[in-house]
């Protein structure tokens, strides 16, 4: 006889995965807060770490005791992007006079999916994560694929769950995944030479960026979880591979010393999705002139960038 009496849960079993920004940082809105869906998920994984500390006495060789000192939250997203909003709460640098959209915001996640309470009956049950702030951010396309977004945030907490109506929440706006309904961005919508650089239009086998936000997550004496986070130096860096022989152009780029910055951009989907950048260089050039019997000849550059701003063009 199985020691499994009940269903057991799955992501199919999700019924939403929504954020709102927060009024204060890790403190849940209760009144009439208004979600909106993180769109088309693939998977999603949330982190808890507890930091426990030994005790030792004299004496003895076993531990005297532990002590939770610290909790560790965070979670890593990924999916499939249709437009911007979401993302630029990765890519776009705080704005402080005007927090909404930006780094400057922290955001607040709630997770509904149906779960057993050992019968074979499920009920709906709510997740909130408290405080979110995205670290990173990565842009992926290849030739056979679609945009691919993952992201990683800190997180100041992650409750338990419960199965009250609405989680609690009083006539919260709650979207469910089945709303969602546009069809996410692939290769193909980005035209056959998506980059630019320096205004000259190049093909793309692969191409990848990655915003980092060097996140800093303060906790304090009393606590046991980060009390505040602040987006520290953020770098912008990527890749993306090239077939030789259009012109000189990158060749002259990485060879240059010292390489003078351009502007360069990325179409993801025409009039919907694009990466615009400033103070581009190539910083490597990993295959030159790796060639064989069964591919063509192709660079992988390396490269940096001062600001990376997701736009509709």
């Amino acid at each position: 006889m199985s020691s499994i009496t009940w269903p057991l849960a799955h992501s199919a079993r999700a019924e939403a995965f929504a954020y709102t920004p927060e009024v204060t940082f890790r403190t849940l809105k209760t009144a009439s807060p208004v979600y909106t869906s993180v769109g088309i998920v693939g998977e999603f994984r949330p982190r808890i770490n507890d930091v426990e500390i030994d005790t030792r006495n004299l004496g003895s060789h076993l531990i005297y005791a532990r002590q939770t000192a610290f909790h560790s939250y965070g979670m890593t997203i990924q999916s499939w992007p249709f437009d911007l909003p979401f993302l630029k709460y990765g890519s776009e640098p705080p704005n402080y006079t005007t927090p909404a959209g930006t780094q400057a915001e922290t955001l607040q996640f709630l997770y509904k999916y149906q779960q057993a309470t050992g019968t074979a009956g499920t009920l709906s049950h709510y997740v909130f994560l408290l405080g979110c702030k995205m670290n990173t951010l990565e842009l992926s396309v290849s030739s056979q694929g679609l945009v691919e977004a993952t992201s990683d945030w800190m997180v100041g907490e992650i409750t338990i769950p419960v199965s009250t109506t609405n989680g609690g929440l009083t006539t919260p706006t709650i979207p469910a995944l089945s709303a969602t309904v546009t069809p996410p961005i692939s290769n193909i919508d980005g035209s056959n030479t998506p980059m630019t650089i320096n205004s000259v239009t190049y093909p793309i086998k692969e191409f990848r960026i990655q915003w980092n936000n060097n996140i800093i997550g303060d906790d304090f004496n009393g606590s046991g979880l980060i009390d505040q986070m602040t987006t520290g130096g953020i770098e912008i860096s990527g890749s993306f591979r090239t077939p030789v022989g259009k012109n000189l152009n990158l060749e002259t780029f990485v060879h240059d010393f010292p390489q003078a910055g351009v502007n360069a951009s990325y179409v993801f989907k025409t009039g919907v999705m694009v990466v615009n950048m400033t103070e581009f260089k190539l910083v490597a050039d990993d295959n030159p002139h790796v060639s064989g019997p069964q591919d063509t000849d192709k660079h992988s550059f390396n490269f940096v960038a001062k600001t990376a701003a997701l736009a509709t063009s």
